[in-house]
């Protein structure tokens, strides 16, 4: 009885083509196939660098699909091979010794393939490795440089802070100083106030008493010539009629 031997078709769960691969149906324009290998080729790259073997080689796969997909000629003889594979039916062989035949060739096809291929899988693997390694250290520089940007902005901030606060705390002393220094100099012009309406009442008193001693001594003066005048016309009449 003839036994089958399974095409290439895989699971649905599984990238079937490069342009599942790359997450984009076969009629993507090349602007969304880039966006898309730069999505995931950054979603993966962290990974490899962090030494993950199935994200190296999973950015080896969609470098060797972007390269394909990316080249439009690369790509239309790609369509082409994706509408063989979909034509072709089960092929059938015999399970005699013809079948035996014809499974130790195709063993010996896909060792060949595979040796041929393992130099240049462990040359894209380091090159895949050393470009997470480059990216993942970009990303380094570019997260400290934002830090570094962050704290330099937080200190210019600072500074601009403590400058604001440093001029209002000077401004405040200004001020009061000078609120004082009117105080004082209000202080100052109270006291000259006071001292000359003190010294302009002493003044006045001093008149008030001087004015008064003054009416005294007039006052005297007159009561005194009054007196003598009367002692004069007493004397007079006294001398006018003589007492016997």
């Amino acid at each position: 009885m003839p036994a089958a031997i399974a095409t290439d078709k895989r699971p649905s769960s599984m990238a079937n083509t490069l342009y599942d691969l790359l997450e984009v149906n076969q009629t993507a324009s090349a602007e969304t196939i880039a966006a898309n290998y730069r999505r995931l080729h950054a979603k993966s790259a962290e990974q490899a660098a962090n030494g993950d073997q199935d994200a190296t080689n999973l950015l080896i796969a969609l470098r060797e699909a972007f390269s394909t997909l990316s080249d439009p000629q690369r790509r239309q003889r790609y369509d082409a091979r994706l509408q063989e594979r979909e034509a072709r039916e089960v092929v059938y062989v015999d399970s005699g010794s013809s079948g035996s035949l014809v499974k130790w060739l195709i063993f010996g096809a896909i060792f060949a393939a595979c040796a041929i291929g393992t130099a240049k899988f462990r040359a894209e693997q380091e090159k895949a490795r050393m470009e997470a390694e480059q990216a993942a250290a970009a990303a380094k520089i570019a997260e400290i440089e934002a830090e570094k940007e962050i704290r330099e902005k937080r200190a210019a901030e600072q500074a601009e802070y403590q400058r604001r606060r440093d001029e209002a705390a000077e401004r405040a002393a200004r001020e009061r100083d000078l609120a004082y220094a009117n105080q004082v100099s209000r202080n100052i012009q109270q006291a000259e106030n006071q001292a000359r309406w003190e010294q302009q009442r002493e003044q006045q008193r001093e008149q008030q008493q001087k004015a008064i001693a003054e009416r005294q001594q007039q006052y005297d003066a007159e009561h005194q010539l009054a007196r003598e005048k009367a002692y004069l016309r007493k004397i007079e009449s006294e001398n006018r009629y003589p007492r016997y």
